[in-house]
């Protein structure tokens, strides 16, 4: 998990138990969809983990396609790979 989805996680998880400790002790309904919403953002950053990265095979041969990119997300110059046997695609940074 890269540092800034730790961030977000904990930042989350912060604002779930404050809107779960408002509405418990001070029966204030007002920080009810802000722990719902909060909880929404924390599952999907967790879970969100590698979404987009393959794993590649050891054994495949990869061969790279020459397509080069930087990679939105993390800003970082990105190689293409591709597994003639399989048809799969790999993405490492150059």
């Amino acid at each position: 998990m890269t540092p800034w989805r730790v961030v977000l996680a904990v930042a989350m998880a912060g604002l779930v138990v404050l809107a779960i400790a408002n509405v418990a002790f001070w029966n204030s309904s007002a920080w009810y969809p802000v722990g719902v919403y909060a909880g929404i953002v924390l599952v999907a950053a967790v879970f969100e983990v590698g979404r987009y990265r393959t794993k590649a095979d050891p054994s495949a041969k990869w061969v790279p396609t020459g397509e080069r990119f930087v990679d939105p997300t993390t800003g970082v110059d990105t190689t293409v790979f591709y597994d003639p046997v399989s048809g799969k695609r790999d993405y490492r940074p150059s």
